[in-house]
């Protein structure tokens, strides 16, 4: 495998345009994969050094994040606490510190995992992923940036740049949560996180992003469909939580069993509306 270090955007979409190209920033995901015999890249070109890729910023009604942001620059980043609560408590569940410090945003979405910590926050958040190739740029929604197991919409030679999502203000609310077998370095049983934009005491607009319960991270429409025009009382809730229950396609792993993570699509589906809306806790 050959190695180049890209000194600019431009010099690392030039040499991905040759033929078995992968790009490497933290490498969290790519040594493993090259280790394991999971990839085998002809040329692995390094971004890491492109600080025009690391940024959390506002732009045109959008918090934006740079592709090259790290696990650990969304903990430190008041804005991301603020705006995007569910994408900041995910960055908290994230593996360790070490992990964290090497880890990017971009790493995380291109890998492409149905437990990337990372997606479900963004998912939820209205994500939107920004590409850069030498064809220009394109921009799509994450939810159908993910295509399949370890499957992406990038095309050869396209570089993740940044991905945007829709800010929560002070009246929304937000909750995230990410069952795992123990509290770290531990890949999702199943993962969900809420947004919710309100106005006049009902959900204008739902985002309900699920991780490790389907081939890909996915938005449940179904249960956003449930909440979206109304209050959230009891019976949207329940209905939601139903709705997230049914549309889930979960496996059977060594983690759990496809049966206990459909029922917990439901619970903490349910259990993350109530804690949004300010209602106590229910037993599952």
């Amino acid at each position: 495998m050959e190695y180049v270090r890209a000194a600019t955007v431009g010099e690392a979409i030039e040499s991905a345009r040759r033929p078995g190209a992968a790009f490497v920033a933290g490498g969290t995901n790519l040594v493993a994969d090259v280790l394991f015999g999971r990839k085998r890249p002809a040329l692995a070109v390094d971004i890491s050094r492109l600080g025009e890729l690391r940024f959390i910023e506002e732009r045109e009604g959008r918090l934006r994040v740079g592709a090259l942001t790290t696990v650990t620059d969304l903990l430190e980043s008041e804005r991301v606490r603020a705006e995007a609560p569910p994408l900041y408590e995910s960055a908290v569940e994230f593996a360790g510190p070490l992990v964290r410090n090497r880890a990017t945003v971009g790493g995380n979405l291109l890998d492409a995992s149905p437990a990337a910590d990372l997606a479900p926050p963004l998912l939820a958040q209205e994500g939107r992923v920004e590409l850069l190739s030498a064809e220009g740029p394109r921009t799509l929604p994450l939810s159908a940036f993910f295509l399949g197991y370890r499957k992406t919409d990038a095309r050869p030679g396209e570089l993740l740049v940044a991905i945007s999502l829709r800010p929560l203000g002070p009246g929304d609310r937000a909750a995230y949560h990410k069952l795992q077998l123990r509290r770290a370095m531990a890949i999702a049983v199943v993962s969900v996180a809420v947004a919710l934009w309100m106005e006049d005491g009902r959900c204008a607009e739902a985002g309900i992003g699920m991780g490790a319960v389907a081939p890909v991270p996915y938005r449940s429409g179904r249960a956003e469909a449930a909440l979206r025009g109304r209050p959230l009382g009891e019976a949207e809730i329940a209905a939601a939580a139903a709705a997230a229950r049914e549309e889930a396609r979960p496996i059977d792993d060594v983690r759990a069993s496809a049966a206990y993570r459909r029922r917990m699509c439901e619970v903490l589906v349910r259990r993350l509306l109530r804690r949004a809306a300010g209602l106590p806790t229910l037993a599952a």
